[in-house]
């Protein structure tokens, strides 16, 4: 029984964990010298809204200069971006989890005591 209720709490906390992240726009670099697409690195989760009014999330493969390449090979040129949004972890979603866990878990915990010395 016991073991029941761990996996379950496991499970639960996996899911929780996915809401850590969050989209965070990514704006072009002006500054010559600079990356065109600043911390946007290949293995990245972005979506791109084009010119055409589309949205396309994919995984970046790599960046060939101002063009990111989706894998599969769909190519954006920085003409083509209206909107680049990046997939990053969120600090304050992860702290109020993390918080919220360990909350949890004192309460737990005060229950099973008071529950053993009750007895």
């Amino acid at each position: 029984m016991r073991w029941n209720r761990f996996v379950a709490s496991l499970l639960a906390c996996s899911l929780l964990l996915s809401g850590c992240t969050s989209m965070k726009r990514i704006r072009p670099a002006t500054a010559a010298g600079q990356p065109v697409y600043g911390p946007l690195k290949p293995g990245d989760t972005v979506v791109v809204h084009t010119v055409d009014g589309e949205q396309e999330p994919f995984v970046v493969e790599r960046i060939d200069g101002d063009t990111i390449v989706a894998r599969g090979g769909t190519r954006f040129t920085r003409q083509d971006i209206v909107r680049l949004e990046r997939r990053a972890l969120s600090g304050p979603k992860t702290a109020l989890l993390i918080g919220g866990i360990a909350a949890g878990a004192v309460v737990l915990a005060v229950g099973a005591w008071i529950g053993r010395n009750s007895r």
